[in-house]
């Protein structure tokens, strides 16, 4: 199945909206990666090198080519296929808001019993608020089993 997400950046520099209520990833601190699962969204906190690639790739002023399956994400040029972050509920979630019906929407958010600083890569059935975020040219997202 193939979708496009619609992409956001802020129109500000680290200027964000807040994630909301979640669901917090049990041990997820200290890992690569942490999983945030809210209402109709899912966040990824990662460590801050990857969390730049991500935004590079993700959010960056290219059109970024994404591919899901059950077992590895492609990302452009980046192949992960590792079984700790492939099997965790939040990538579960994350598969599940991407085969729903509605759009999905992809930006930065924050949250406050996060350090100072750290950003959730945020995907969202519910749009951002407009007064932060403009819109980009959408992500083309291939879902696969």
């Amino acid at each position: 199945m193939q979708k496009n997400i619609r992409r956001y950046s802020a129109y500000f520099p680290r200027w964000c909206q807040a994630f909301g209520d979640h669901t917090p990833d049990p041990g997820g601190e200290g890992r690569a990666v942490e999983w945030l699962i809210g209402e109709d969204c899912v966040g990824l906190v990662v460590l801050p090198e990857i969390r730049r690639l991500l935004q590079h790739e993700l959010l960056g002023a290219d059109e970024p080519h994404l591919e899901f399956s059950a077992r590895s994400v492609r990302l452009n040029r980046y192949d992960y296929a590792e079984a700790g972050v492939l099997s965790h509920p939040g990538y579960a979630a994350l598969r599940e808001l991407l085969l729903g019906e509605d759009d999905i929407h992809l930006f930065l958010t924050y949250h406050l019993i996060y350090p100072p600083g750290t950003r959730i890569i945020t995907a969202s059935r519910k749009a951002p608020l407009a007064l932060l975020y403009k819109e980009m040219a959408p992500l083309r997202v291939i879902v696969g089993e």
